[in-house]
């Protein structure tokens, strides 16, 4: 199992156990609550404890917060067998983290109409036998290709999901656009519309005036075949928001069947990747780089070679 542990300095001297592992560990109400009920989830100096314990200076207290991390790529696990190699490439991993690039036509999700569509979620559990250490963080659509992150325990996930959206976590997506967003390279702009579900649907999303706060940042890359390159940063992390935004100032991406026109003999997919994530590790302190070539389909759409 996973466990944090946290020694006691002296300013800390006299507060709780529960105290000490809202604040200084940053575990949630839910989580304590949570490894409460698992037998040794909470030790202090190597016993259990309850949360209204007072702690000393000097005291290691030591929580469990989900299922080992630790990925062997040859570690054997059952009956004999060898762990199969992870189906997508893996980009970054620790014992919390897991960065991967994601293909096309891979949900995050299984479906629970079609157990043979193939998920991020059913790899990752395959992979580590453990259903349990999938939390997504940044979720890509099935179309979607690029960096997506996977938090291996719902405490790396609270951490992750509080950084979003901010200078911590900066996601950058590269997207091709029907037409000239802007009239040179450099070009960049904000879009910041509502948006919420369309009516009569359980999938589509639009600008509408009573949904919620939308904010998409973008900068125009180049203009090939007649189609825009654009880079994103998404303020907001709204279901579809940069299908809807495009869409909404008359530039959907190309391929995009539900938004703007589908364009199979061009590119089977919305023409959207998931280019870039820069963030610093919750535990570690350090920044991290992470990036996904722009895949095949796109390049060949532009006519971008290599």
């Amino acid at each position: 199992m996973r466990t944090i542990s946290f020694t006691i300095p002296p300013e800390c001297e006299g507060i709780t156990v529960r105290s000490i592992l809202k604040n200084q560990m940053r575990l949630s109400s839910g989580l304590i609550a949570r490894i409460k009920l698992i037998q040794g989830g909470i030790l202090l100096n190597g016993a259990p404890v309850h949360t209204n314990v007072r702690v000393q200076a000097g005291d290691v207290l030591c929580a469990t917060v989900g299922p080992s991390g630790t990925s062997d790529l040859n570690a054997v696990v059952t009956h004999g067998a060898e762990r199969k190699a992870f189906p997508y490439e893996i980009l970054f991993e620790d014992e919390d983290i897991l960065i991967i690039n994601k293909p096309a036509g891979v949900a995050a999700h299984g479906s629970r109409y079609d157990a043979c569509v193939p998920s991020i979620g059913k790899a990752v559990g395959e992979y580590y036998g453990n259903d349990e250490m999938y939390h997504p963080v940044s979720r890509l659509d099935k179309g979607t290709t690029g960096v997506m992150t996977i938090a291996k325990n719902g405490f790396m996930h609270e951490l992750l999901i509080t950084a979003l959206h901010s200078d911590e976590f900066r996601r950058v997506y590269i997207g091709i656009a029907e037409g000239d967003v802007g009239r040179s390279k450099g070009d960049f702009g904000t879009i910041d519309l509502p948006i919420g579900r369309a009516d009569g649907s359980a999938i589509k999303r639009e600008v509408r005036r009573d949904g919620a706060r939308a904010v998409t940042h973008y900068e125009v890359i180049g203009y090939e075949n007649g189609y825009s390159i654009v880079g994103f940063v998404l303020e907001t992390g709204r279901t579809h928001q940069i299908r809807v935004h495009m869409a909404a100032i008359g530039h959907p991406l190309v391929g995009d069947w539900l938004y703007g026109t589908e364009r199979k003999d061009l590119i089977e997919r919305p023409a959207l990747h998931s280019k870039e994530l820069e963030f610093i590790h919750p535990l570690t302190g350090e920044r991290h780089i992470i990036n996904a070539k722009l895949p095949q389909d796109m390049r060949e759409l532009v006519g971008w070679q290599g």
